[in-house]
């Protein structure tokens, strides 16, 4: 049954996204039996390897290229690990040059490889760092794990190489305390699951601080819908609110008019008389979704998650695909 869904899904896509660790082996080989050329992306330069000896051991004919990310950012002050890009030139000169034609050709690279920040660094924003802060506060965790996370998200996003009092750089990411044995991508995250690899992730449990939150990839300003709004987005309105009491804060979100809001600011006035509270954030329009799409059997089932943004009345734009068995 699997064999036959891979099949299918193979002749009516040329692209795929999300797709489970656990299937890649089985997707790689499927794949090259319809087309003797492939282009994967993975998450990080470990899977990278791994992925690189599988094909290996289960496919020795078959040639493998593989595309490292940079381990600095553009104009930095030190030069680029000599192997690495010696790596990259390599593999770029085989491609210009068709060295592979007729071969079956895997090229593996890995986000950090393809997204790369350039530009002067990014702008922490204080009101968004001082919402974080509060949120984190109000899930139960102390001052030295929020600073730590927070240095630390910094750090993996930022272009230099510079960490924070409680961050972390590549001096610790490919260092032997580290799992993932790769570099900063240096650019904003492309999944949340990337927060995995913080070293102040070893004392948190990741579904409790990824509650509330979300990557939305190429969005820098994304609205709330308070007309979808329930008891689980108390933490997070009370972040915006500065407000301690998340009985008073839930209530509120329960007591909603039947039809609706017509208006950010009506929901706000039931929390707070100022006149600073965080428009910014709050909207009674949704500009994204997420649909999720299903199948199931009774041996079989697989999911297609597609975020969509709305750009206006007429149109929607496709952000992100996850594909899973």
């Amino acid at each position: 049954m699997i064999d036959l869904k891979i099949n299918q899904e193979l002749n009516n896509f040329s692209s795929f996204n999300g797709i489970d660790e656990a299937f890649l082996p089985i997707f790689i080989n499927k794949y090259l039996k319809l087309n003797n050329k492939l282009f994967l992306v993975l998450k990080d330069d470990k899977q990278l390897n791994e992925i690189e000896s599988l094909i290996s051991i289960s496919n020795p004919n078959c040639k493998v290229l593989s595309i490292p990310a940079w381990d600095i950012s553009p104009y930095d002050n030190s030069s680029p690990n000599k192997v690495l890009n010696g790596q990259r030139i390599s593999t770029l000169s085989s491609l210009v040059n068709n060295v592979f034609l007729d071969d079956e050709l895997v090229i593996l690279t890995t986000f950090n490889s393809i997204f790369i920040k350039t530009g002067d660094g990014l702008q922490i924003k204080k009101d968004n760092k001082e919402w974080l802060e509060r949120l984190l506060r109000l899930k139960g965790f102390d001052a030295p794990k929020i600073e730590s996370f927070i240095d630390q998200l910094i750090d993996w996003v930022d272009p230099d190489n510079q960490p924070l009092n409680f961050g972390a750089e590549n001096y610790f990411y490919i260092g032997p305390l580290s799992p993932i044995n790769q570099y900063t991508p240096k650019r904003l995250l492309s999944n949340l699951s990337e927060i995995k690899n913080f070293p102040v992730l070893d004392q948190i449990d990741f579904n409790k601080i990824s509650n509330n939150l979300c990557v939305l990839p190429g969005i820098s300003n994304q609205l709330i819908n308070v007309n979808t709004l329930n008891n689980t987005h108390k933490n997070l309105i009370a972040s915006f609110f500065d407000e301690e009491n998340l009985e008073f804060i839930e209530s509120q979100i329960l007591d909603a008019p039947e039809n609706g809001y017509d208006s950010a600011n009506e929901f706000a006035k039931k929390i707070t008389q100022s006149v600073s509270w965080p428009s910014q954030v709050l909207s009674i329009n949704s500009k994204t979704l997420l649909i999720s799409s299903k199948i199931y059997n009774q041996t079989f089932s697989n999911q297609l998650d597609s975020l969509v943004i709305l750009e206006n009345s007429n149109s929607a734009k496709v952000l992100n695909r996850d594909f899973s068995f």
